[in-house]
């Protein structure tokens, strides 16, 4: 008989306890994944769903317009609707507390809704004013509505002092140009009109949005709007100064280009003062409210403006010009002190800290909009980037020409479209913009208040960046010279890291 070979112990416990676990496993069911949730999506997925449930324009297309009917209670009006307004998926308000908040803050933030009263003598006179606007509006009731505080907007319209409430509506901002064309009509048609008749706005959310923003898609339309009996609009949450110059445009006896000029101007000069006074944050806000004017300013009143002998075109190129100068010089000198350390562009494009980010967005904005002055101070023909090009039909841009700038102004921008490329490590293209600096900027001595070492820091910044390309500066990162790196990795950065 065959002596049977002894087996090492290890080898008995490991074949024992494999046995053991095999046994176990077979007994226990397989574990069954949890099925993906919306919570466990990301925000950027989250807020596309959202968006084709919950924003108000979208999800009305392919719908029936819809039709109002309605009785007078007490003197108000109360409407029905032949079909809902605004068809937006409100279950999503109710499924638990995390969708419910994430639903609603995108529901009225991205539809910024506002709420309209009218006081009239005569009711009549509010159902035309809702019927023949074309406004698409809320059918809740008064009571209801009076309660709501999660608007963006409020407006009251006031005929002839009346203290009798009318109508109370709420509609989404995207239909305000729709009423304010009807006010602007109704006051060419009759010129008693617009004098008997009073205003009062007010922004009462803001989401957190910057606040140029909210006075471009909510009061800067207003601008069309002109010899109003009396505009009262609350300057809380905006930009200093704003509402006293929108007032004074909205009951001015009618519009005309050198007040329009003289208004955005004023926007203009504080965005200067605020950069002066190391304000750059409400520099920037100044500086994107004068942009957001000058623009409704061509769409709501081209005939008036373009009307302008030339001197008038000039001014408003070279304001256009000045304010993206000094918006690109606001949103690049708080980054300064970062992107002269070292390594800045180096950091992991996986996480970058919040403050590296927002670094890299600013210096792409700045990037862009000085490229933007400085392609209207050279009368650049590229619609790439001249800015007007990029909100008005080309009929309506206003005309330019090289002779509206001097060859110092062309300096200035390029030198500051360069020390911006070298923020960025993109020193080839450093060089190349100081060079043109130094060509154009001549021998004279400083202008328009500038010192007199004007074309002494255009040659240091000049080194620098030579310094750079070659691969010498010690005190700042180098990195890759190739054109478009540097760009393309403040791209990255600014996205969050997602390539």
């Amino acid at each position: 008989m065959a002596a049977t070979a002894k087996r090492d112990s290890m080898d008995v416990t490991v074949d024992g306890l494999e046995t053991r676990l095999k046994a176990s496993t077979l007994d226990q069911p397989t574990p069954r994944k949890r099925p993906l949730g919306l919570a466990d999506l990301p925000p950027t997925v989250r807020n596309d769903i959202y968006k084709y449930a919950l924003d108000t324009e979208l999800v009305n297309v392919g719908k029936p317009n819809v039709s109002y009917s309605h009785t007078i209670k007490d003197g108000v009006l109360q409407f029905k609707a032949s079909r809902p307004p605004f068809p937006v998926n409100t279950s999503l308000f109710y499924v638990n507390k995390e969708i419910s908040r994430d639903a609603l803050q995108y529901f009225y933030s991205k539809n910024l809704f506002v709420r309209l009263e009218i006081y009239s003598p005569d009711a009549r006179h509010a159902k035309t004013m809702l019927e023949d606007s074309g406004l698409l509006f809320s059918t809740a009731t008064p009571e209801l509505l009076a309660r709501s505080k999660q608007h963006a907007l409020e407006i009251v319209f006031v005929e002839k002092n009346s203290s009798q409430n009318r109508a109370a509506v709420m509609f989404p901002a995207q239909y305000l140009p729709r009423l304010i064309n009807f006010l602007d009509q109704a006051s060419r048609a009759t010129a008693t009109w617009a004098p008997m008749h009073t205003l009062f706005l007010n922004v009462v959310n803001t989401y957190d949005f910057p606040i140029f923003r909210l006075q471009g898609d909510l009061l800067e339309l207003f601008r069309l709007l002109s010899n109003l009996g009396g505009v009262t609009v609350d300057s809380t949450n905006l930009l200093p100064r704003y509402a006293q110059g929108l007032q004074s445009n909205m009951t001015a006896p009618s519009f005309t280009a050198d007040n329009f000029l003289a208004s955005v101007t004023e926007l203009a000069d504080l965005a200067d003062e605020a950069r002066e006074k190391e304000n750059y944050g409400l520099a920037t806000e100044y500086a994107q409210a004068t942009i957001i004017a000058l623009t409704y300013g061509y769409l709501t009143h081209a005939e008036t403006l373009h009307s302008q002998p030339e001197t008038f075109a000039k001014s408003i190129q070279r304001l256009r010009w000045r304010t993206e100068l000094g918006l690109g010089i606001s949103l690049s000198i708080p980054h300064r002190s970062l992107t002269s350390s070292k390594h800045w562009l180096h950091t992991t494009t996986s996480s970058p800290s919040p403050e590296t980010r927002k670094a890299a967005q600013d210096l792409l904005l700045a990037e862009s909009s000085i490229s933007k002055a400085l392609s209207l101070a050279t009368d650049s023909p590229s619609p790439a980037s001249n800015p007007w090009f990029l909100s008005l039909p080309v009929e309506l841009i206003p005309p330019n020409k090289p002779t509206f700038f001097t060859d110092r102004e062309r300096a200035q921008t390029w030198y500051a479209l360069g020390s911006i490329h070298m923020a960025l490590g993109e020193y080839v293209f450093g060089c190349g913009d100081l060079e043109r600096a130094l060509g154009l900027w001549g021998t004279e001595g400083g202008v328009e208040g500038e010192d007199e070492g004007g074309r002494e820091m255009v040659e240091r910044a000049f080194e620098k960046a030579r310094e750079g390309v070659d691969g010498d500066a010690e005190s700042m990162w180098v990195g890759e010279v190739r054109p478009g790196s540097g760009l393309k990795k403040a791209g990255v950065l600014a996205r969050g890291g997602v390539r």
